[in-house]
């Protein structure tokens, strides 16, 4: 085979390599955030009120991390309602099924939720092999005189064969809020705190 043509297959071949190897950038995602409550519980409507304050406390609010590949920060993990909104329905729903709302000659329970810590991130490279979620909210109850504040938080781990659709990460974010917020609402002191 005349080297020419050797060269030429020998420079085809690098191109096809470090096209392979350099990965493409990924976009942007959505997540649509689920708001209804998880608890599966059966209550007696108590007449009590809560107020329900959700706090942001994080520096990036508009995002809940990086999709990671060759360029991270032009591959957000957007949402939809914000956070924050999310959040704040969310525990509504929640203090509802636990029998609250409605008029009372009582004092309203004030819940307050700061969100600490909300990264979701994957590694940076042509290959996204792994992704991180970290999850850390304090709940703040304050029940006439008496106040109660605990952090709760979840992380977890997944390796993925390739970058992880939108689907797949917002079913996953969903699910790790979900089994965050069933064990928050479901704790002894929490409930205690509530005046249940």
């Amino acid at each position: 085979m005349p080297s020419f043509i050797k060269q030429g297959w020998l420079a085809t071949g690098l191109v096809v390599a470090v096209t392979t190897l350099s990965g493409c950038a990924l976009s942007p995602q959505i997540i649509n955030l689920q708001t209804q409550s998880p608890l599966i519980v059966d209550t007696e409507v108590l007449g009590r009120s809560a107020l329900v304050r959700v706090r942001d406390l994080r520096e990036e609010t508009d995002k809940l991390g990086y999709r990671g590949g060759t360029t991270p920060l032009e591959a957000p993990l957007l949402t939809k309602p914000s956070l924050q909104l999310a959040l704040t329905e969310k525990m509504q729903n929640s203090l509802q099924q636990l029998g609250f709302g409605g008029a009372s000659p009582f004092d309203p329970v004030k819940v307050d939720l700061a969100i600490e810590e909300f990264i979701y991130q994957c590694n940076e490279g042509a290959w996204v092999s792994q992704c991180d979620l970290k999850i850390q909210l304090t709940m703040t109850i304050d029940n006439e005189e008496r106040t109660f504040s605990q952090p709760f938080k979840i992380k977890q781990q997944r390796s993925v064969a390739t970058a992880p659709r939108a689907g797949y990460n917002e079913e996953w974010i969903n699910q790790a809020l979900n089994k965050l917020w069933s064990h928050m609402l479901t704790q002894p002191q929490v409930i205690q705190a509530l005046g249940m």
